[in-house]
Order: C-alpha cells, then sequence, then structure tokens
C-alpha cells in the first residue's frame, strides 16, 4: 500500500488537536491568584513598616539612655567645687577679720613713731585686704571650657553682670547663667542621601500577575533647608534627584510586531511598534528594567515629637512637584503578549509625596539625622491615554546632617 502521511502532515494533525484541549483558567481561579498575592504584599509592607519604627524607637532609647549615662559624673564634679569653693570663703573671711583686730590694736609710741607705724601697718593691711579679695574672686571664676560659653556666651552675658553690679546686686554664675536665653537658630541647611528600594503599583490586578516585577535598587540626593517657626516646628523646602528601578520578567524572541490601544476625546486607536521582548515565550528568559531619573522639589513641614537640644525625635512629611530628566520604561501591549520601550508615552511632570520619622542627635555645630522613609508617586507614570496606571513607591533609609553656625 502506498502511504499517504507524512511527518508534516503528522505535526500539523497534532497541532490542530493539542489547540483545542487548550484550557484557560476562569475569572475565579484569577481573581483567588491575585487576592493571595495581593495578601502576601500586605503582609511584606506591614512587617517592614513596623521593624523600622521600632528600630528607630529602640535607637533614640539607646542614644538618650547614653547622654544621661555622660552626664552624671558632671553633676558630680559641680557639686564638688561648689564644697571647695565654700571651705575657701570661710577661711579667707577668717584671715581679713584677724587682719583687721591686728591693725585696729593700739600701740603706745611717740607721735613721730606712732605716725609711721600706723601708716605702714594701713598700707600693708590694705595690701592684704586686696590681696584676699582677688584670691576669693579667683576661687569663684569658673575655669571655662568649652568653646562656645568662651566666644558667644561670655559676650551675651556680659550686659547682664554688668547691669546686676551697677545696681549694686551681685549674683552667682548659677544664677546668671538660670536666666540667660540663647538664641534660637531660625535657619539650618541640611544634607541627605537615602538608599531605596523601588516598587510600582498596576491599577489592573490581572496586567500584575501576567507581567510579573521584581524591586530594585535606587537612590535619592538632596539639600533642604529648615526654618524654625516654634520650638518644635520647622518649614522645609529644597531640592533632590531620585532614581527609581524595577525588573520585569520577559523572554527575548524574534521581532514581532506589538499592538498598544490608546484612549482619547476622540475614541480608541491603536499604535504598532516592532519588538523583540515576548512576555511568554521565547528562546530564553530575560529581565527588562525601567529606569526613572528625576529632579523635584520637596516642600513640607518637620515636628518633633520628643526630645531636647542634645537629642530628638520627630516625624517629617513633603510635597514633591517632580520633573523627569531621563527614563528607559517598557509598556505592555494590548493584548498582553509583547513588551515595547514607548517614550512618548511616560509622564514628564508628575507629584510625589513623602513620610518619615526620624532620630536627631547634636554634636556641636553638626546635627545628625538618621530615620526610615517612605515616597509615593500620586500619578501615573503614563500619560492619560495610556489605559495602564502605574504609581511607583519606594521605602528608604534617609540619613541626614546639618550645619549649625
Amino acid at each position: 500500500m502506498e502511504r499517504n502521511f507524512t511527518n508534516e502532515n503528522m505535526e500539523e494533525f497534532l497541532r490542530q488537536s493539542a489547540d483545542g484541549l487548550k484550557m484557560r483558567p476562569s475569572a475565579r481561579v484569577w481573581k483567588g491568584i491575585s487576592g493571595h498575592l495581593n495578601r502576601r504584599r500586605r503582609i511584606t509592607g506591614f512587617v517592614i513598616g513596623t521593624s523600622l519604627l521600632l528600630t528607630t524607637a529602640l535607637g533614640y532609647y539607646l542614644v538618650n539612655e547614653s547622654s544621661k549615662n555622660f552626664n552624671q559624673p558632671v553633676a558630680n564634679s559641680n557639686t564638688k567645687i561648689e564644697k571647695v569653693t565654700s571651705k575657701q570663703l570661710q577661711t579667707t573671711t577668717a584671715n581679713n577679720q584677724q587682719l583687721i583686730a591686728v591693725a585696729t590694736k593700739p600701740v603706745k609710741k611717740n607721735n613721730f613713731e606712732q605716725r609711721f607705724t600706723e601708716t605702714q601697718d594701713f598700707t600693708f593691711t590694705q595690701t592684704l585686704l586686696q590681696r584676699n579679695e582677688e584670691s576669693i574672686h579667683n576661687a569663684f571664676t569658673p575655669t571655662i571650657v568649652d568653646s562656645y560659653f568662651e566666644n558667644e556666651a561670655t559676650n551675651e552675658l556680659r550686659p547682664t553682670i554688668e547691669k546686676q553690679t551697677a545696681l549694686g546686686n551681685p549674683q552667682s554664675i548659677e544664677s546668671v547663667l538660670n536666666t540667660y536665653q540663647p538664641k534660637v537658630r531660625k535657619l539650618a541647611w541640611q544634607t541627605y542621601f537615602t538608599p531605596t528600594v523601588s516598587y510600582r503599583k498596576l491599577n489592573d490586578t490581572y496586567i500584575d500577575n501576567v507581567a510579573p516585577h521584581k524591586p530594585a535598587f535606587g537612590f535619592e540626593l538632596g539639600m533642604t533647608a529648615k526654618y524654625a517657626v516654634s520650638k518644635n516646628t520647622k518649614l522645609r523646602a529644597g531640592f533632590q534627584f531620585n532614581v527609581n528601578r524595577y525588573e520585569i520578567k520577559t523572554f527575548d524572541s524574534y521581532a514581532q510586531l506589538a499592538t498598544i490601544r490608546l484612549n482619547d476625546r476622540n475614541g480608541s486607536y491603536n499604535v504598532r511598534t516592532v519588538t523583540n521582548y515576548n512576555n511568554y515565550s521565547g528562546y530564553q528568559s530575560s529581565w527588562l528594567q525601567n529606569f526613572y531619573f528625576q529632579v523635584s522639589a520637596p516642600v513640607g513641614i518637620e515636628f518633633k515629637i520628643k526630645g531636647d537640644d542634645k537629642m530628638q525625635f520627630g516625624v517629617a512629611s513633603t510635597v514633591q512637584p517632580t520633573y523627569l530628566l531621563g527614563d528607559k520604561a517598557y509598556v505592555i501591549s494590548s493584548d498582553y503578549k509583547n513588551y515595547a520601550n514607548m517614550p512618548d508615552l511616560v509622564r514628564r511632570w508628575n507629584v510625589n509625596t513623602s513620610f518619615e520619622t526620624f532620630v536627631a542627635y547634636s554634636t556641636g555645630h553638626l546635627n545628625w539625622q538618621v530615620g526610615p522613609q517612605v515616597r509615593y508617586q500620586l500619578l501615573s507614570s503614563y500619560v492619560k491615554k495610556y489605559p495602564v496606571k502605574e504609581n511607583l513607591f519606594d521605602f528608604g533609609l534617609k540619613v541626614g546632617i546639618s550645619v549649625h553656625k
């Protein structure tokens, strides 16, 4: 018998039979998968946020306790100095009384000898009294070590001391320092750097499932000015640069035609472009990187919740008008099969917000500030006519340093 079947006919027959056996998951199955993935993301976000807040609170507590232990020996040394000066005062007062008694003791001499002796005794007594007064003054004059009191506090305390001396009411150093009110520094500049981890959030759960992504590292760098409007409140304004990155899983494939549907006021229309990336199959797996380089002008407010001039714990929030300087963003086609790089669909102007908690510690003229920060993009990364909406958000650890003059 003559054989009418070939290998090509058999492969075609098997392909047609397999196409009829394809099964697509129902909408209920996709909804269950989406709920499970979103639940894991919410739990992960809650754990990360709680860990950052607990770390900040623990750091504040440890630094505060170490500061208290450091200040304890200083108080004891001040008490010791106070006791020593009181003893010196009693000794000096007793010596003065003895000198006055000797000087006023009557002596029987002739007129010339008596006049000469009285003059000599008075001069000697006056010299000793002057030296004792100088010793008292030196005993009560503290040795100032801190350069801040040498350069600034002394000049500001001088009018108060002179005024009290003119009124005939001299006071101790402690009472003068208690009445001294230091100047409040209104303006301070801060430079900061924030390593970040970037994520994306899509408006379509189905796309988020068929187009998996993973976060990538970015950073934030900027400078801000802080203006104190009250003891616990400061206004912020400055500029900063942000780099946001995340990766999308795909496949390298042969050249294909990707179709993207766009919407405007006149209806819908399609845009087509050639791409080498397929979302479902290809000759090898690959990761595409979506990259955004932004500049922004953050404006906001900062509150000190607890602390003193040495260390503080607080929160801050800003609104950030943002402009996109550069990008490399891939968008998914309308049939979810391909990815294509289309720069015209990326939005240039956007708005971001940020929220942070921090611990601040002052060392002389420097103020260090460390704490976790969350930054969220309010508008989509893409223009309005592209139906897929993407919002970026970053988690980071902000480290800032301020210089006070």
